[in-house]
């Protein structure tokens, strides 16, 4: 007998939990796409620049619950393999902080300081309350 809760790739829903606990890291990468069952209980793949470098990520929920990690750029590729769940949320707030960080680099370069702290300020506020009405 099948059930609805079979279809359910748990992999991918897992990756994404943690990708949307991680602040406006989904706003902030590619496409994300799904990366179904196989040999492993599927997974997410998406495409991020960090540091002017695209780097395309994919991450898989081994049988075991734990997880897989692929990242590839122009100049290599790296894999963290059978890892906790605290590593996984760990890498993405790396990615996260690196992206956060990559963004206030362009906005400073670009602004006076005078805007540039009146518009960090702003981004602040939407990223904790989602919009900007409590300045």
């Amino acid at each position: 007998m099948e059930y609805a809760a079979d279809d359910i790739n748990v992999g991918y829903m897992s990756c994404l939990l943690f990708m949307n606990s991680e602040g406006t890291l989904v706003d902030k990468i590619g496409e994300i796409k799904e990366i179904k069952p196989d040999n492993h209980s599927g997974g997410v793949e998406f495409l991020a620049v960090l540091k002017t470098m695209e780097t395309l990520v994919s991450i898989t929920m081994n049988l075991n619950g734990n997880f897989d990690i692929y990242a590839t750029t122009d100049k290599g590729t790296s894999s963290l393999n059978d890892q906790p769940v605290d590593t996984l949320i760990n890498f993405l707030h790396i990615f996260y902080t690196n992206m956060q960080h990559d963004e206030n680099m362009i906005l400073k370069e670009a602004l006076d300081s005078h805007n540039y702290r009146k518009i960090a300020k702003k981004m602040h506020y939407r990223e904790l309350f989602g919009d900007d009405s409590a300045i």
